[in-house]
């Protein structure tokens, strides 16, 4: 009975780990148990082939808690591999089999805007440099394929400021611009205090971007487990020089080892994605009843 207890107790204790650290790994042997907690004893609940790629969200000793899109469990990581993001194309990485943080409603105030994403840094200007070999412009350019993805199918028009490997001139990204509804620059976060962490938005022009700064911002911090670190002013040429409403977004530290492998996840990806759409929803909302106030 004792015993019985016992395994009642660590299962459920298990069932739901409380540390993220989305770690992507792909699966090496022929054929990998999925069980219900981390050992042999508990119940094999699936079965994984080999190549299959997964996200580590805990540890436990020998055993990696792994998700996907429909899988979640237990798997025994002597038959599994760790997966370094940079060796996969961004267009790629965006493919890959994770879950899905799906939107919580309907974002019907996308439709018709036209959108820039503007995907920081490119080609010879890595931007930041993670302590693991995160460069920040593979990361950005990541993050705005997936946002892509999910403003077009609300019905937005998105234009992209790169969609690959290149270096462009501040001027070229802003040029874009004129006749956008709304203009969103990607970046990460690093400093030479690596115990720095959380995320933070910029506006430049009060009236023009501070609206647009706050409901992305606001809905960032509402569904990202990441330290708020507030709206500021910033200038930066892309908001400077912006005529339109903008913002610019730091999205995590990649100079913080573990907020780096967070962040790197496709996980976290789709779930900032998806808050910035919301966001971006929020922001055109509002201004619509501003306008039918007038």
């Amino acid at each position: 009975m004792a015993a019985s207890i016992l395994l009642l107790l660590c299962s459920s204790s298990f069932e739901r780990p409380n540390v993220p650290v989305h770690q992507p790994i792909i699966v090496t042997a022929d054929s990998l148990h999925v069980r219900s907690g981390p050992g042999r004893s508990f119940s094999i609940t699936n079965k994984l082939t080999k190549n299959t790629r997964l996200s580590v969200s805990d540890r436990q000793g020998d055993w990696y808690y792994v998700e996907s899109s429909d899988i979640q469990g237990w798997v025994f990581k002597k038959f599994t591999k760790t997966v370094a993001l940079r060796s996969v194309q961004p267009s790629m990485q965006v493919a890959q089999r994770e879950p899905v943080y799906t939107l919580s409603k309907s974002l019907r105030h996308l439709k018709g805007k036209t959108i820039i994403i503007d995907a920081g840094h490119g080609g010879k200007d890595k931007g930041a440099i993670g302590t693991q070999g995160t460069y920040e412009k593979d990361l950005t350019l990541r993050t705005a394929l997936i946002l892509q993805n999910k403003l077009q199918k609300e019905g937005a028009h998105v234009i992209l400021t790169r969609t690959h490997d290149e270096y462009l001139l501040l001027s070229q990204r802003t040029l874009q611009s004129t006749k956008a509804d709304a203009f969103i620059s990607i970046h990460y976060n690093s400093t030479n205090n690596s115990q720095l962490t959380g995320l933070m938005t910029y506006y430049y022009h009060q009236h023009q971007d501070s609206p647009l700064t706050h409901s992305i911002h606001q809905s960032l911090i509402n569904h990202a487990k990441l330290k708020d670190k507030g709206e500021r002013f910033g200038n930066y040429y892309v908001l400077r020089e912006n005529t339109r409403p903008s913002t610019l977004i730091e999205l995590g530290f990649l100079s913080n080892e573990r907020e780096e492998t967070y962040i790197n996840s496709i996980s976290y990806q789709q779930m900032i994605t998806s808050a910035i759409a919301e966001g971006l929803n929020h922001y055109f909302q509002s201004k619509e009843k501003t306008q039918t106030h007038l």
